[in-house]
């Protein structure tokens, strides 16, 4: 029983009121919901209940555990059925309308009524009743044959009814089959999704397995190429330093050798001056000697001679000084010189290395970014594998949820389809239960009918029975009349008279 006949039930009785499909209220609640005898005939031949025409609102289809999706398809499906059984009453009702369908009179009560009003007419004659007993014969095996083609189209109809129920029932089962057919095809389709997931899974575990194993290897490698070539940097740095110290002590060597050969050079021009001082010295002796020879002459002579020797020697001395200062100042710039270039060098030397460090510190960070960028860009690429991932698996749960609404609002329809095809049968049979009350009726009226017939018929033969006992009776009083009449002819004949007239009567009844 629905909610809308439980509250049809748990109305309070109003007052009568004239309710009919014309002026049907789609809203009201309170019984009766129709009064009108064609809209009542309407909906019994259409086996559509009162109820069934009265307007729901969507919440009065609420159940814990539906979503609201669900209540919709009930709540709309209801309202289209709802409208379709309202017009096809109200069809129903226009067409008993335009047949001019009017209430029945209770058959029996019409029968019994005919029955008394023919057993208190006593003025028929046998004519009439002979005719009337043959007519009600035929009547008689006329309902008889109508009522054997009822019983017949009854029990074609039950036969039928039955077929259509077991159909509906082998249809049910076919789609009871279906639907575990199709259930078991979608376990079948997730169970193998599953796999196929699981195994995507595991390929790419066995994916990045590798790829971390290559990411390793390429570690490995480059740090192993960065100690090579810091290896090799640092050898080749030794190498420089071994050859920057060996042109250190090569340059030492050439500066002492330098200083020897000046050294040497200097100590050779000293000796070329002590030689020519030597010379000159001896050469003055000589000429002192010659000198004393001439003693007088050439002592001015000699002296100024001495005097000229001294100053060029003095000269010789100076220039040889100065030529000592010049070498020794040369030789000083050559040694500031070369410490400048040493210091240069030295200075180059160890902004090179400074360079090289900086470079392998730099080559150190760029390999450090160079990683962290790797670093970075696999992060990147494993998030956005990841949201790829949660992109598809959120897709994916919006592809099964909506599976699952559709799947959900399929079985609904599939439930509600199924529910209709269990109302039809339902309103089929109220339809044929309504028929077979009408054949019943029908029926009940025939044999009231046909009792009465029998009742008229035996009354008649009773009635005839009777005249024949009357007539009998009238004979004997006839002949008792003409015993009397030779005794008492005066007596006999009044009483003659009387059962003339009787027998004029009773053959005018």
């Amino acid at each position: 029983m629905t909610d809308a006949s439980l509250s049809f039930a748990a109305q309070p009785k109003t007052k009568k009121i004239h309710r009919s499909l014309e002026n049907f209220d789609e809203y009201n609640i309170a019984a009766p919901l129709l009064t009108s005898p064609r809209s009542l005939e309407a909906c019994r031949r259409q086996g559509i209940e009162a109820e069934e025409l009265v307007f729901r609102y969507e919440d009065s289809f609420f159940e814990k555990g539906i979503t609201q999706d669900i209540q919709e398809i009930r709540w709309k499906h209801y309202e289209k059925k709802r409208r379709d059984k309202l017009s096809l009453v109200r069809e129903e009702r226009l067409e008993l309308v335009s047949m001019g369908w009017e209430p029945s009179i209770n058959a029996g009560n019409a029968t019994a009524a005919s029955g008394n009003e023919t057993g208190n007419d006593s003025g028929l004659d046998a004519e009439r009743r002979s005719t009337a007993a043959l007519k009600e014969q035929r009547q008689m095996e006329s309902i008889k044959a109508k009522r054997q083609q009822e019983l017949e189209q009854m029990v074609a109809y039950e036969l039928k009814l039955t077929q259509v129920a077991e159909e509906q029932q082998r249809q049910i089962e076919a789609d009871r089959h279906k639907e575990a057919q199709r259930q078991k095809e979608a376990q079948a389709r997730q169970k193998a999704w599953e796999e196929i997931q699981r195994q995507k899974e595991v390929d790419k575990v066995k994916e990045e397995a590798r790829q971390e194993r290559i990411r390793k290897k390429l570690a490995v490698e480059e740090y192993q190429k960065e100690q090579d070539r810091k290896l090799q940097e640092e050898l080749e740095e030794k190498a420089r330093l071994k050859a920057a110290r060996q042109r250190e002590v090569d340059a030492r060597l050439m500066r002492e050798e330098h200083k020897r050969q000046t050294e040497m050079i200097i100590e050779q021009q000293q000796k070329v001056v002590e030689k020519r001082r030597l010379e000159m010295q001896e050469k003055d002796e000589r000429r002192k000697a010659e000198m004393e020879a001439r003693q007088l002459e050439s002592m001015v002579k000699a002296e100024e001679e001495r005097q000229r020797a001294q100053q060029r020697i003095q000269s010789a001395m100076e220039q040889q000084r100065e030529l000592l200062k010049v070498q020794r100042r040369l030789y000083h710039e050559r040694q500031d010189r070369n410490a400048v270039k040493r210091a240069h060098y030295e200075a180059s030397q160890r902004a090179e290395t400074e360079r090289l460090r900086q470079v392998a510190e730099m080559k150190k960070e760029e390999l450090v970014r160079a990683f962290k960028k790797m670093e970075r860009i696999e992060n990147k690429k494993r998030r956005q594998t990841l949201e790829k991932e949660q992109t598809a698996e959120k897709n994916l749960q919006a592809v099964r949820q909506q599976k699952e609404i559709d799947h959900r609002q399929k079985m609904e329809r599939q439930k509600l389809k199924q529910a209709d095809k269990l109302e039809a049968v339902e309103r089929l049979n109220r339809i044929q239960q309504y028929k077979r009350e009408q054949a019943v009726d029908r029926l009940n009226a025939d044999d009231e009918r046909t009792t009465a017939l029998l009742s008229f018929k035996d009354k008649m033969l009773e009635e005839r029975k009777a005249f024949r006992r009357q007539n009998e009776m009238e004979r004997h009083k006839v002949i008792e009349s003409m015993e009397k009449l030779r005794q008492q002819p005066s007596k006999a004949l009044k009483t003659l008279k009387l059962g003339g007239g009787m027998d004029a009567s009773t053959d005018g009844h």
